[in-house]
C-alpha cells in the first residue's frame, strides 16, 4: 500500500512542481495567455500578473522536494536507516501543511480575500479537495512507516 500512495503522491506533486517552473519560466500551459493564467491561479481581486518568477519557482521547488519525501516514505524507509528518523516528523508537517491549506482554502475570509474568477471556483472544486487530499495521503504514508509512532515519539518526549 505505501509503495503505491508513494509513488501516486510523488507523481502528482512532481507534475505541479513542473507546472510551477513552466510558469516561473514565463509559459502559461495549460492556459492560453498569461492573464487567464493569473484569474485561474492567484485569484486576488485585480491581479494582472503572477507573483515574481523566484517565489512560483520556490514553490515548485518546494513541490518537488515534497514528491521526493512521498517518493522516500513510500518506497526507501524501511531501506533508510539514517532517515528512518526524520521521516516521521517530515511527513507530519507535510500533512498538516497540504491538509491546512485544504481546509482554509474553501473558508470565507480566504474566498473574500480571493474572490476572482475563475480562481474561485477552481478553488472550490479543484485547488482545495486537491490538498486536502495529497495531505491526507502524508498522514497515511506517515502511519504506514514501520514504527513510526516510536521515531515520533523520540521529537516529543
Amino acid at each position: 500500500m505505501a509503495p503505491l500512495l508513494g509513488t501516486l503522491l510523488a507523481i502528482a506533486l512532481g507534475c505541479l512542481g513542473v507546472l510551477h517552473l513552466i510558469w516561473a519560466a514565463g509559459g502559461s500551459f495549460p492556459f492560453p495567455n498569461q492573464q487567464s493564467l493569473v484569474r485561474s491561479v492567484v485569484g486576488r481581486r485585480g491581479i494582472t500578473q503572477l507573483p515574481s518568477r523566484a517565489s512560483v519557482a520556490l514553490l515548485g521547488i518546494l513541490l518537488f522536494a515534497a514528491a521526493a519525501a512521498a517518493a522516500i516514505m513510500g518506497h526507501s524507509a524501511s531501506s533508510l536507516p539514517a532517515m528512518k528518523l526524520a521521516l516521521a516528523p517530515v511527513g507530519l508537517f507535510l500533512a498538516a501543511v497540504f491538509l491546512l491549506r485544504g481546509v482554509v482554502g474553501v473558508l470565507p475570509a480566504f474566498e473574500r480575500a480571493a474572490p476572482e474568477q475563475p480562481y474561485l471556483s477552481l478553488n472550490r472544486r479543484l485547488y482545495s479537495p486537491l490538498c486536502a487530499l495529497i495531505g491526507f495521503g502524508f498522514l497515511a504514508l506517515t502511519f504506514l512507516l514501520p514504527n513510526w509512532a516510536w521515531h515520533f515519539s523520540r521529537f516529543t518526549g
